[in-house]
């Protein structure tokens, strides 16, 4: 059966009704599949990059990259020249990273002394390529403090979506690994429990961990924390 867009448009009341009827964490995976979906033609080529694309591509200089990205609120990733911005966090998202920050603020983190940054970026250069990340979370040495993007982090977090899964599991695991002073990166995914960690002592190879009483090793900083931990008021079990 065919609908029509007259369809459409009766039905958007009853539609809207039960999308105010879902949870806020339901109402976030109709929002993601949404996005993700390949039957929406329009959202295609955004869930392949994983950010929207900004309005005007063409190629900018790093500088020409920095001052915009210094200037406005909106965060962008910066990949040879075409600059991509990022998608507000999902609920579920942001929930997992200020576990994450409060996890760690409560360890001793090892000297030297190390800091937290989620609202930092990581600036390197790839075959003569420059790029710079946007990490959930990084964690470096103290003096990176007054940069607004740090170059030798020691531990990077990404936590991930079903839309920017393929770039932070394929693209930045390649990325990454090119800075040297790095030695753990941590994969977090946002609708199930489910982190991987990569590290440069072990050749990189992926360590997944599923259950909620696994516990992910942040070796280079000497610390532990459970999947129930970081997933605390997710509601993901």
């Amino acid at each position: 059966m065919r609908i029509t867009q007259a369809d459409i448009a009766a039905n958007i009341p009853a539609l809207q009704q039960a999308i105010r009827a879902l949870s806020r964490y339901q109402r976030e995976e109709l929002a993601e599949w949404i996005l993700n979906s390949g039957d929406f033609e329009d959202a295609i080529a955004q869930a392949r990059l994983g950010w929207g694309v900004s309005a005007e591509r063409h190629t900018l200089t790093v500088e020409e990259f920095l001052a915009i990205e210094t200037g406005g609120g909106v965060r962008h990733e910066y990949i040879g020249g075409e600059m991509f911005e990022m998608r507000p966090p999902m609920p579920r998202h942001e929930v997992i990273v200020a576990n994450l920050l409060g996890l760690l603020r409560e360890k001793a983190l090892p000297a030297p002394a190390t800091l937290i940054a989620s609202n930092l970026g990581l600036r390197l250069r790839v075959d003569e390529t420059d790029l710079f990340y946007r990490p959930d979370l990084l964690i470096a040495g103290a003096s990176e403090l007054p940069l607004p993007y740090v170059t030798d982090p020691r531990v990077v977090v990404e936590v991930f979506s079903p839309i920017t899964e393929d770039i932070d599991r394929r693209e930045k695991v390649l990325n990454y690994r090119r800075v040297a002073t790095l030695e753990e990166y941590l994969l977090i995914a946002q609708r199930s429990p489910q982190v991987i960690v990569f590290r440069r002592d072990e050749d990189w190879s992926p360590i997944e961990l599923t259950a909620l009483d696994a516990v992910v090793e942040a070796r280079s900083l000497e610390l532990s924390m459970s999947l129930r931990d970081i997933y605390a008021g997710t509601g993901l079990r």
